[in-house]
């Protein structure tokens, strides 16, 4: 019982951190199909320039049952393009 309550509780904090993780949303450029964004030279260094970063995830949080009892979960993840 224990075992299935303590992967319920992985289960909704990924769910969690997938609500907490932005979204983004490209309005301006939402008009255009893939050839029209391909040719364009802005789209292109704006998205060469964001796979070239450095990204880095991190998520930490706690679940605690019964007021003694908790599950951490904690997330880091360096992403290199």
């Amino acid at each position: 019982m224990r075992f299935l309550l303590s992967v319920i509780a992985v289960c909704l904090l990924m769910i969690t951190a997938k609500l907490y993780i932005p979204s983004v949303q490209a309005h301006e450029l939402s008009k255009l199909d893939y050839r029209a964004l391909a040719r364009d030279r802005d789209f292109q260094k704006a998205v060469t320039k964001i796979v070239e970063d450095k990204c880095e995830l991190n998520y930490y949080d706690s679940v605690y049952f019964y007021d003694y009892e908790y599950v951490t979960i904690s997330i880091s993840e360096d992403i290199d393009c």
